[in-house]
């Protein structure tokens, strides 16, 4: 039975051939049986690709596949790194995945072409963000049985991806990857018929959390925290994990770590941590930009105001602005004065000519008024 897809892209199949003495074996795919000499015979009925391509040296046994409608292309042998790159530039030029769905078929690989295969495949998957790498199909040969079952290694390629979001959070706390594995994950699961899947709501829950950090929403953090914290107690969501998506069980203590990190007791405590985790995932002007409101936050409730009612954040601006222009010495008035002048030197993104402008120092800098901050506003709540 071959594989049905309701995608319109176009199926690829890619394929190597070796100079083997390549005998018939039972091919097992998919419930189905195929006596061949070649994995390709197979793997192209049940993935019906439009276009194959099979890759080989001058010595390769091309004549087995004269018969299979197909584009050639010869590479060398791989002794030399020089030859590596010949091979990269040869695949590079001749193979068109745009828009595609591709199957890979390693069975007949030779020497370290495996390994080429792996760099070639992520290479794709960085180049052509319209294509799908769907199967990665290598045959074992059962030498007893003469049987060789094709399974699919795609799985292992899988971690890559996983691993690399797992980088992307926690260099820079970017959930975009992690974001990106969950949606195929809860697509794949729809496809199979399961409608009322729980990834359908982390999916949700995960992408509104990482735009609601980009745009640097701070009161909806604390909703979709809550949110998502309940949700990761959820045990048919564990279950699912635990089926579908194992390497996120990797990542989600430290997700819920994360989480945790911004509920505090007031306003202004958990503003102070969002900047700090701003820059501890090199985001120093957003940083910058929570700073400012969390000194605001707290001279609201310092004056019994209402924090979320704008006029009264704007009058609250205007009695810091005001003590500035007094020259007032209070510690925290002076916090502000500082942190507003470089709040608007990124936030007008420094549009006026001047020599001594260091970058580098300006991000030290926001580090010292984070400290700063934290130990003004909690001496003072004190």
């Amino acid at each position: 039975m071959s594989e049905v897809s309701k995608s319109l892209k176009t199926r690829v199949l890619i394929s190597f051939l070796g100079t083997g003495n390549y005998q018939k074996v039972q091919y097992q795919l998919n419930g189905q049986s195929y006596e061949s000499q070649l994995s390709i015979i197979p793997i192209n009925n049940y993935f019906k690709p439009d276009k194959i391509y099979i890759i080989g040296t001058k010595d390769s046994r091309w004549e087995m596949v004269e018969s299979l409608k197909h584009e050639r292309i010869e590479i060398p042998a791989g002794k030399s790194a020089d030859e590596f790159w010949q091979m990269f530039d040869l695949l590079s030029k001749n193979i068109t995945v745009k828009e595609s769905e591709i199957a890979f078929d390693i069975t007949h690989c030779f020497r370290s072409i495996p390994f080429f295969v792996v760099v070639f495949i992520q290479f794709i998957k960085f180049l052509e963000k319209s294509t799908e790498v769907r199967h990665i199909f290598y045959g074992i040969l059962d030498q007893k049985t003469n049987e060789s079952h094709i399974i699919d290694l795609r799985p292992l390629m899988d971690l890559l991806d996983w691993m690399e979001a797992l980088a992307s959070f926690r260099k820079y706390g970017d959930l975009d990857d992690l974001c990106r594995l969950v949606e195929r994950a809860e697509r794949e699961i729809r496809q199979a018929g399961e409608k009322d899947s729980k990834l359908r709501l982390l999916k949700k829950d995960l992408m509104e959390l990482t735009a609601v950090t980009k745009m640097t929403y701070i009161p909806q953090l604390g909703e979709i925290s809550e949110a998502l914290t309940q949700l990761m107690e959820d045990e048919t969501l564990g279950s699912e994990i635990e089926n579908y998506l194992k390497p996120l069980g990797i990542l989600l203590s430290e997700l819920k770590t994360m989480i945790q990190r911004f509920k505090k007791p007031t306003e202004w405590e958990a503003q102070l941590e969002v900047a700090r985790w701003y820059l501890e995932n090199k985001n120093p002007t957003q940083a910058l930009l929570v700073l400012r409101e969390a000194i605001i936050s707290y001279k609201c409730l310092e004056m019994n105001l209402d924090l979320y009612d704008s006029k009264q954040r704007e009058t609250t601006e205007k009695v810091l602005g005001q003590a500035v222009k007094n020259k007032s010495k209070e510690p925290l008035c002076v916090l502000w004065n500082q942190v507003s002048q470089a709040r608007n030197k990124v936030a007008h993104a420094l549009m006026r000519k001047r020599e001594d402008i260091d970058p580098n120092r300006a991000i030290k800098k926001v580090f010292s008024l984070l400290e700063e901050a934290s130990s003004i506003i909690k001496r003072e709540a004190n």
